[in-house]
């Protein structure tokens, strides 16, 4: 098998550093056109349902988030550079098509179940039978015959162990550890094909992407067999059900997500996935079901039902962001907030929140007007991203003022990163049309759950206190960065009883 491209190498490279910047990404993107072009394409696309147009890469990956970025990237790379280098030994066309039918599924998965990061759930299915390009690297034709010759996917793992010693789930964990992919991403990659087999209780936080990747594949198997063996993808529920434990009402949503993101997906990896005719019938099976369970729900209420499509429906709200930045939304902020800060509770490790109030805003509107400020909240808004790393999560939390969350991260070096995103704001003035320009600063608070001996109560207390170490960053006199300590009372100006706006 080939290394990585140079662009994809250096991003995974990146992806394991976590101080790296999303400046140092953009920058790396920019060396392969065909790739931040790309980007900017499933930014523009249904993927993400943008309203207004994603002009330049800046934008791009401030919408998509790191994470994703990274995901797609290695995506469209890997799709891109393994295509090219193997078109004969196998039916390429069919490893493709499940291939990426997997890499859809699962991602519909995350988006149904809430995951944080799609994306991440994406590249894993995109590289669940990496080890079948890889033997048919090393074996060449006896390994083709033998790929045609299967019945199915498990026949498949059953005559690799038996021809090679090793099956192409075993080659695709040690491929992809020796390109230096995560270690949850390599697991992946074998334990979801041995899922399907053993004994388990369902996923934990610690093997969830393995599960959904086990389960992506028998959608896509099912997906495949659906034109000649139609209902195919009903009867397979009860797989997935024993795999990620989910109702007929969740799955058919995953299956509906799937349909209504086919063509794009078709368009961004240059492969058809499903005849027309075929996703024309699933559509109207799809109508005809939601019609009837409408109808009955007008006439016999079932609170089950009712209590799904209303979780169903705070999901979605959850997961918008921002219109004017492009950064999270405060209620899915909330959500992240408490999901990080009960995973530093379990884990006893530091969590970092930053409460930044951009200095003086009332001032640029009043100057200058509400457009251009809106212009400066959403620079603003690009320049903390670009400094955060892969780790963090950026939103606004309204008006003037954004908050980071730092996992894993001490109250020095939440400082540090802060410290550097503040360089970039104030180093960047804002421009008018008519000529003039100023200079924009930040005031910050940091509070810190599970440093030694310091914690909180709950993730509101964490928030409150990094708000009250912001007040005091502005009653000392603005542009600086302060933090939260639990035996200090919070700072008072002289013959002040607040601080300015």
């Amino acid at each position: 098998m080939p290394t990585l491209p140079t662009v994809a190498l250096r991003l995974v490279e990146l992806a394991n550093d976590d101080s790296a910047s999303m400046d140092e990404f953009a920058e790396q993107i920019t060396f392969d056109p065909a790739l931040a072009g790309k980007l900017l394409r499933v930014a523009n696309s249904s993927f993400y349902g943008r309203r207004r147009a994603v002009t330049n890469l800046s934008q791009a990956m401030s919408l998509l988030g790191l994470n994703a970025t990274i995901a797609l990237s290695l995506s469209f790379s890997l799709r891109a550079c393994l295509s090219q280098q193997y078109q004969s030994g196998f039916d390429t066309n069919a490893y493709w098509r499940r291939t990426l039918l997997t890499a859809l599924a699962c991602r519909s998965i995350a988006e149904e179940l809430n995951e944080v990061q799609p994306e991440d759930f994406l590249l894993a299915g995109l590289l669940q039978d990496i080890g079948i390009l890889a033997m048919d690297a090393m074996f060449g034709e006896p390994y083709a015959a033998l790929y045609q010759q299967s019945t199915d996917h498990q026949h498949l793992l059953v005559q690799e162990a038996v021809r090679f010693g090793f099956t192409h789930a075993q080659a695709a964990a040690h491929l992809l550890k020796s390109w230096g992919l995560p270690e949850r991403i390599c697991q992946s990659a074998w334990l979801s094909h041995e899922l399907v087999k053993l004994p388990h209780n369902g996923p934990t936080d610690d093997d969830k992407l393995s599960f959904y990747v086990a389960a992506a594949a028998l959608i896509a198997d099912a997906w495949m067999k659906e034109q000649a063996a139609p209902d195919s993808i009903e009867l397979t529920f009860d797989l997935v059900k024993a795999l990620l434990n989910v109702r007929l009402e969740r799955y058919r949503a995953i299956i509906g997500a799937m349909i209504q993101k086919i063509p794009e997906m078709e368009a961004l990896f240059d492969t058809q996935l499903a005849d027309a005719q075929m996703l024309q019938d699933l559509e109207y099976n799809a109508r005809e079901t939601l019609a009837v369970r409408s109808l009955l729900r007008s006439h016999t209420p079932d609170p089950a039902t009712e209590t799904l499509v209303n979780r169903i429906t705070v999901l979605e709200e959850q997961t918008q962001r921002d219109s004017l930045t492009g950064l999270y939304s405060r209620n899915y902020l909330d959500s992240m907030l408490q999901h990080e800060f009960e995973r530093a509770t379990r884990a006893n490790s530091p969590l970092s929140v930053a409460f930044i109030d951009v200095d003086r805003f009332k001032t640029i509107n009043d100057t200058f007007g509400h457009a251009v400020g809106d212009q400066v909240l959403a620079m603003v808004a690009q320049r903390l991203q670009a400094q955060s790393r892969q780790i963090d999560t950026v939103a606004r939390y309204g008006g003037e003022e954004f908050v980071v969350l730092l996992p894993e991260t001490d109250s020095e070096q939440a400082e540090t990163v802060l410290q550097r995103m503040l360089e970039q704001v104030r180093g960047n003035p804002f421009h008018t049309q008519s000529g003039a320009q100023g200079t924009v600063t930040f005031s910050a608070g940091i509070a810190t759950h599970m440093q030694g001996t310091q914690f909180f109560q709950n993730s509101r207390a964490l928030l409150q206190a990094a708000d009250s170490a912001l007040y005091e960053a502005k009653a000392r006199g603005r542009e600086r960065i302060t933090i939260h300590r639990q035996d200090t009372q919070p700072f008072q100006a002289a013959g002040s009883s607040a601080p300015a706006p």
